[in-house]
């Protein structure tokens, strides 16, 4: 019997990407089961959108914006409860190349959770990493060096959700993804939760593209990359890692005077909004303080 597969597509504000992101996912070579649409609250008319041109992709629209990692939360409890095999996650960014999953479906022998390769811009993404658990983050490799050695696929404790495709034990065991993240690092940390429990791995198969213009950080990039390594440091010494709150605010602070100095820097980015996005990432992090920030909240 053939294992069914459910993409759970996340979306907020992006009508004008969502079309050819859900075109590309029906084009697939080896075609999905189903399709489900997360609504972040948009407002745009994605919903008009997707009754007039997908009425037969279900919708969950959630009643307030919740963040990527609220709407996958709830897509993936909706595609767990529906019993699918897979689940393969994505937001309105990115497209699936044609053959994205048919060709992630072959890691399936030697993954539970299997992260493909993105093209950005045309290039090949550096996704390869460690953790660095005395400050709470990532450090990403300058190159995808076990692709470069050959090997097809490599074992890794993150997770993205740009094209993440993922056994339905991955959600027994692991869980849902933290919604107080809100957005930036749900993923990250739900790969970290994952690995304790089964086989993640990042797999030679470039599955995603990604158009990413230039541009600048904006206040919410400054306030959630501050914010939430205390939501890392709660998930990592949680599992056990010999983690310090001392190294975790030490870190914090140095990448806070490192984000003062890129705004103070540049003519667009110095705003007083963007200043004072890194204070209160900073503030709402120690006060335990998560969820939607403090300009979104009601």
């Amino acid at each position: 019997m053939t294992d069914r597969v459910c993409a759970v597509f996340v979306t907020f504000n992006r009508k004008t990407l969502l079309r050819a992101c859900l075109q590309a996912l029906q084009a697939q070579t080896r075609p999905l089961d189903c399709i489900v649409v997360v609504n972040n609250a948009s407002t745009d008319g994605t919903g008009e959108l997707l009754s007039a041109e997908f009425p037969a992709l279900p919708e969950i629209r959630l009643p307030v914006n919740r963040g990527g990692a609220g709407g996958f939360a709830e897509g993936l409890r909706w595609a767990f409860a529906e019993g699918f095999d897979w689940i393969w996650v994505m937001d309105d960014d990115v497209l699936a190349v044609p053959d994205a999953l048919e060709g992630l479906l072959t890691f399936g022998d030697y993954g539970d959770l299997i992260v493909p390769r993105k093209l950005v811009n045309g290039e090949p993404l550096v996704w390869e990493s460690v953790w660095d658990a005395r400050r709470c983050v990532p450090v990403t490799f300058n190159a995808d060096v076990s692709f470069e050695n050959g090997r097809p696929w490599v074992s890794t404790m993150f997770a993205n959700f740009e094209g993440t495709l993922m056994r339905r034990m991955i959600v027994e065991k692991a869980g849902l993804p933290d919604p107080r993240y809100f957005v930036g690092g749900d993923d990250t940390i739900y790969g970290f939760v994952a690995s304790l429990h089964a086989r993640v791995i990042y797999a030679n198969c470039t599955a995603m593209r990604k158009d990413s213009p230039p541009g600048r950080r904006a206040r919410l990039q400054y306030y959630m990359g501050l914010r939430n390594r205390f939501l890392h440091f709660e998930h990592l010494s949680r599992a056990g890692l010999p983690v310090a709150r001392g190294g975790l605010l030490a870190g914090v602070c140095r990448q806070a005077a490192q984000d003062l100095g890129e705004i103070l820097r540049h003519s667009g980015q110095r705003n007083l909004s963007n200043l004072l996005a890194v204070f209160q990432g900073v503030r709402d992090g120690v006060r335990g303080r998560f969820g939607p920030p403090p300009w979104l909240q009601p």
